[in-house]
């Protein structure tokens, strides 16, 4: 009896990989919940800012000063880079399961990492996938 083992290592690694990127996509929604934004602090930092002034004006150069666009917190700034870490690592999860199925590995695997994938993209993008449900849902009344 010699069975032949199926290899799906690209598969196990993609699965891996797409539920770290649900869990990263997850947590980009709880963390404005569980720590809210905090105000941000303004710190008046007017010493180095004379004498910066005062040696641009030695060499006849001028400095202005311009209105900052919008200040941004900490939590802001770790959501939207866990944000781009879960549309990274979904998108990696599809590939390696595209990968996994050109190599004739187990689809089981395959699909789980696509769907895990395809999910932590779909959590970061909910919004906007409701619009085009919407918009498809008005088309089709109308056309129909």
């Amino acid at each position: 009896m010699n069975a032949v083992r199926q290899s799906c290592r690209l598969g196990t690694i993609g699965s891996v990989v797409g539920l770290l990127a649900l869990l990263a996509s997850v947590l980009t929604q709880l963390l404005p919940a569980v720590f809210p934004p905090e105000p941000a602090k303004v710190i008046d930092d007017a010493g180095p800012r004379v004498k910066d002034h005062l040696i641009f004006r030695a060499k006849r150069l001028e400095i202005r000063s311009r209105e900052a666009s919008e200040q941004r917190t900490v939590g802001y700034t770790w959501t939207q880079g866990l944000s781009t870490v879960a549309v990274s690592l979904g998108l990696l999860a599809i590939a390696l399961a595209v990968f996994s199925v050109i190599l004739r590995e187990e689809k089981l695997l395959a699909g789980v990492a696509a769907a895990l994938g395809i999910a932590a993209i779909a959590v970061q993008v909910f919004w906007m996938l409701i619009g085009v449900v919407i918009l498809i849902v008005i088309i089709n009344a109308l056309f129909s």
